[in-house]
């Protein structure tokens, strides 16, 4: 696909962008360059409820790339016959704040299937291309104003780089700390994060206190708990890594008896809010205890806490 430069430089002038995803990615795969129907696509599906592989799921989109990747590649997969039954690449990106998405990779599309699931859908094959696999997640772009618009033309919807950052996780795996509110930690990760003593995880854990919940991906429960000690959250949450998941409750301890990868495979550990370093017990049991009632972390169909 040879894309006009002249279009992309009055787009930047128009624009003020430095650069483009597409001059970006441009002479990095012959096969890509020569392609002649490739789509641009933004994934921020945000129904509560979508149907994957003929199953329900209640995660967006963002999490499922995040945590349960396998999900996230299986729902990529899925795709309107009219809209992809030519396409050759996709170029991904999973939609974050306001109109900004996160590149996630070059995809070539292969052999495709009706989809046994949803009527006029297909079941695309999509590999990696490893030729772009050193900007995965690293680049992000904004989208614009059309983010309804999710799929688009990649030859003639310029997209602009607004930054080249870290991506999501350093160089041993380790996810990057950003703030507490955007901590959603799985139980490898958390594991990561505990056993390399990373300085800025470390750091701003032990800073501060809070209610944090564990979510079960697998049913939807939740287990509401509380730091309150001296070594604020990591002093807790690093008995979680220290026991398998379980942190000596017993509920979780039940679990994890039947299967010993339970928290491994289904476990998601986020802060719901901070406490000072130097909060009480009795304070602590009180901030706890709303979240308990407002996630019915206590009822059984619901919850994993007892108390």
């Amino acid at each position: 696909m040879k894309i006009d430069q002249t279009k992309i430089d009055a787009f930047k002038q128009e624009s003020g962008a430095i650069t483009t995803i597409q001059e970006i990615l441009r002479g990095r795969d012959a096969a890509f360059d020569a392609a002649k129907n490739i789509r641009l696509v933004r994934h921020a599906d945000t129904r509560d409820v979508k149907i994957i592989n003929g199953e329900e799921v209640r995660d967006s989109l963002y999490n499922l790339y995040r945590y349960q990747k396998d999900i996230f590649l299986q729902y990529q997969k899925e795709q309107n016959k009219k809209r992809f039954e030519n396409v050759e690449y996709m170029v991904a990106f999973i939609g974050e704040k306001g109109t900004t998405a996160r590149f996630v990779g070059v995809y070539k599309v292969g052999n495709r299937v009706p989809s046994p699931y949803i009527e006029d859908d297909i079941i695309c094959d999509m590999d990696i291309v490893e030729a772009f696999e050193p900007f995965t997640h690293r680049i992000v772009i904004d989208w614009g104003k059309s983010t309804v618009s999710w799929c688009q033309d990649y030859e003639n919807q310029f997209k602009p780089v607004i930054r080249i950052d870290e991506g999501f996780e350093d160089g041993n795996g380790v996810p990057r700390f950003t703030s507490f509110a955007d901590t959603v930690l799985s139980f490898g990760q958390l594991e990561a994060v505990i056993n390399s003593n990373n300085d800025p995880w470390y750091t701003a854990l032990r800073s501060v206190n809070c209610i944090y919940v564990i979510s079960d991906l697998n049913n939807g429960k939740h287990y509401v708990g509380k730091t309150s000690g001296v070594n604020g959250i990591w002093g807790r949450w690093e008995t979680y890594v220290k026991t398998n998941g379980h942190g000596d409750n017993k509920a979780l301890k039940e679990i994890l008896c039947s299967d010993p990868n339970y928290a491994r495979k289904n476990f998601q550990w986020s802060i719901l809010e901070v406490l000072p370093l130097n909060i009480t017990d009795a304070q602590a049991d009180v901030r706890e205890n709303l979240y308990k009632q407002k996630l019915m972390s206590r009822h059984k169909l619901t919850g994993y806490n007892e108390n």
